[in-house]
C-alpha cells in the first residue's frame, strides 16, 4: 500500500460532480452537500444516464450529467456557497 488516504469525498462520482461544478459553474457560487449530489446522481440515471459509461468515457453521458448539473443550478437545488468580504 502506499499510505494514500482517497481524496475528499470519497466517492468518485462526488468528485466528478463537484469537479464539473468548479469548472462548469464558477459563477453560480454553489457548495453542494453530499445528499444534493446523491439526489442529482439518482436523476442522472432515471435520465438514461450510467455511471459506468461515464467513467469508460462515453460523451453522451458525460454531457448528460452535466446538462443535470445545469439544470439542478438553474432550479436553486444547490447549497449557495458563502460569500467572503
Amino acid at each position: 500500500m502506499s499510505g494514500r488516504t482517497p481524496t475528499t469525498p470519497v466517492r468518485a462520482d462526488h468528485r466528478l460532480m463537484r469537479a464539473l461544478l468548479k469548472t462548469g459553474h464558477k459563477k453560480a457560487g454553489v457548495s453542494p452537500t453530499p445528499e444534493e449530489l446523491d439526489r442529482v446522481a439518482k436523476v442522472f440515471v432515471k435520465a438514461g444516464g450510467s455511471w459506468e459509461r461515464v467513467f469508460k468515457g462515453s460523451i453522451d453521458d458525460v454531457e448528460l450529467i452535466k446538462r443535470t448539473l445545469k439544470v439542478a443550478v438553474k432550479q436553486g437545488y444547490f447549497t449557495k456557497a458563502p460569500k467572503w468580504g
